[in-house]
């Protein structure tokens, strides 16, 4: 696959669930597939077999061997086993579909389109490479001055960019450490997550779901006391992926434990579902 062209990688990505459950290794990862898969639809030579194998936009044909010594050929810290299981979290986060032969894997960007479509809005990059097509020779000869307010005007969208995508506060660092410790009461050896991430996760929660801090305090102790999703829900992303679900289950849960004598975890229950409708109120109100 010849090497030119741009990509278009918009800074929104700072706020994506995907990019944020993330460790940095796995980032990289990422990143770096966007950078290789296909920009348009084309084939792939199979030396072993001699046949050829149709690579559609946002498609990629490589090995956990090749990513190793060709992608990461210098860094010795990304083993075999942090690659598979870097593709393998990308593949349950809905951002990468992984289809292994015999002769090769094939990795699919799955919303290719999402980081790769035309865009027409003024301003915004809008060819296959995210470059402007037909950009003027005069364009490009903008003077030294110029580009150097591009440059200032660009490093600044960046640091507002930056600067919001981790705008968590106490609250939500409180949450996350809340879930974690939650966590280790039913795994002792949980690995310590990436507090910062978490954090950033639950204040889109508060800010873009509006959940408010009661509910999202009692579902991160109630599932945690569920002896089904205690194993299923270990993380802010997939609390906020399911949260109306896990409302709704939480509330059968409580009526039908209410309809019996009480125990301790009943009454904490009880306790627990009575602050998630006070936040339920105070988010209608």
């Amino acid at each position: 696959m010849k090497m030119d062209g741009w990509i278009k990688l918009h800074r929104s990505i700072l706020e994506s669930e995907t990019y944020n459950c993330l460790m940095l290794h796995q980032k990289l990862i990422m990143i770096e597939i966007l950078l290789r898969v296909n920009h348009t639809d084309g084939t792939w030579f199979n030396k072993k077999t001699g046949n050829k194998v149709q690579v559609k936009a946002g498609q990629v044909i490589t090995s956990i061997n090749k990513i190793k010594n060709e992608w990461f050929k210098n860094e010795k810290q990304i083993s075999d086993k942090k690659i598979r299981n870097s593709l393998e979290k990308l593949q349950k986060l809905d951002f990468l579909a992984i289809e292994t032969t015999n002769s090769y894997t094939l990795l699919t960007v799955c919303k290719y389109s999402d980081y790769q479509e035309k865009e027409n809005k003024k301003g915004e990059q809008n060819d296959k490479y995210g470059a402007n097509e037909g950009q003027a020779e005069g364009e490009l000869g903008a003077s030294k001055g110029q580009q150097y307010k591009n440059v200032k005007n660009v490093k600044k969208e960046k640091n507002i960019s930056n600067t919001r995508a981790n705008k968590f506060d106490e609250v939500h660092m409180q949450l996350a450490n809340l879930f974690v410790n939650e966590i280790k009461k039913n795994i002792a050896d949980f690995k310590s997550p990436d507090t910062e991430s978490w954090a950033n996760t639950i204040r889109l929660m508060m800010e873009k779901d509006r959940r408010t801090k009661e509910q999202i305090e009692y579902l991160i102790k109630w599932v945690q006391q569920d002896d089904f999703e205690m194993a299923n829900v270990l993380s802010p992303v997939k609390l906020r992926k399911r949260f109306d679900n896990l409302v709704l289950k939480a509330k059968q849960d409580y009526v039908k434990n209410n309809n019996s004598k009480k125990t301790g975890r009943q009454e904490q229950n009880q306790s627990l579902l009575e602050r998630m409708k006070q936040g339920e109120s105070n988010r209608i109100n």
